[in-house]
């Protein structure tokens, strides 16, 4: 999906440009009037998001921006252990293939879950991986698996984990009250990014785990079998029509990618608690 990006941008990046400014009008016109950095923004052509407020005072700080009295704040309206880190993969069809899905319809058919019981504590995993129409294994799985109590973090929750359960409980309405005992519990680990709470130059204007993963940790996501979510979808189809070692090697890259999703969400949050409790 990425094959052509570096040929059609071929201008790189780089920590601190102007160019990073998120939600710009005026971005491209303050560079071509030689304003390179963002400490150098002029202020009377931004728009004076947070965001923006955060990426300026980071480059014009020594690289990195953290309202330690928001991140506080938000600690302790949402989270309460045990931690739960979820995330999942899923599957989106033109024709829905199996009863009550609709068209362009969503199933999903790989969750990874890492749980903290306490703070420093070993995280235990787990995950699923199902075949065909998996979706009621889907929710007996995960229903089994997840914590009874305590904050569920996900990443950017609302268009995705948040939104697949909500669909799923209106397909299989008995799973309903189950399911929304779930997402009701579920805290957006994005949220202290997206709102620019905390901004570190290297984030380059975007926040997604695979741009945080590097900064606060050596792991990359590069070095998995599978390094993106397209590539998941089709390393599944693959893994259906497979047999024997194939098969088991899929099952592995698979449970591989998703299972660093939900790492990654663990190192991104301890990487929070130090900004916390410097």
């Amino acid at each position: 999906m990425f094959f052509f990006y570096k040929e059609c941008f071929q201008e790189e990046s780089q920590p601190g440009a102007i160019t990073n400014l998120v939600q710009s009008q005026h971005k491209y016109a303050m560079k071509e009037e030689g304003i390179q950095r963002l400490k150098d923004a002029d202020l009377d052509r931004i728009e004076g998001t947070r965001h923006q407020y955060a990426q300026i005072m980071a480059d014009t700080y020594g690289g990195l921006y953290v309202d330690v009295a928001a991140l506080k704040t938000w600690r302790k309206d949402h989270i309460s252990y045990p931690l739960s880190y979820l995330d999942f993969e899923w599957e989106t069809y033109a024709f829905p293939p199996y009863e009550g899905m609709k068209p362009f319809d969503v199933l999903t058919f790989q969750f990874s879950l890492h749980v903290e019981e306490e703070k420093g504590k070993t995280l235990q995993h787990t995950g699923f991986i199902g075949e065909k129409d998996c979706r009621l294994a889907f929710i007996e799985a995960l229903l089994a698996s997840v914590p009874k109590t305590g904050t569920i973090l996900v990443y950017n929750m609302e268009g995705a984990e948040k939104l697949r359960l909500v669909q799923l409980a209106q397909q299989f309405p008995q799973y309903e009250k189950a399911l929304m005992q779930i997402w009701e519990r579920m805290v957006d680990l994005s949220l202290p990014f997206s709102t620019g709470n905390v901004y570190d130059v290297r984030m380059a204007g975007l926040f997604s785990l695979k741009t945080l993963v590097p900064i606060f940790s050596s792991y990359h996501y590069e070095d998995l079998a599978i390094s993106y979510g397209l590539d998941a979808v089709a390393k599944w189809r693959e893994y259906q029509e497979s047999e024997g070692t194939k098969k088991q090697q899929i099952y592995e890259e698979l449970t591989q990618y998703c299972a660093m999703d939900t790492y990654a969400e663990y190192i991104v949050y301890h990487a929070l608690e130090g900004f916390m409790d410097v």
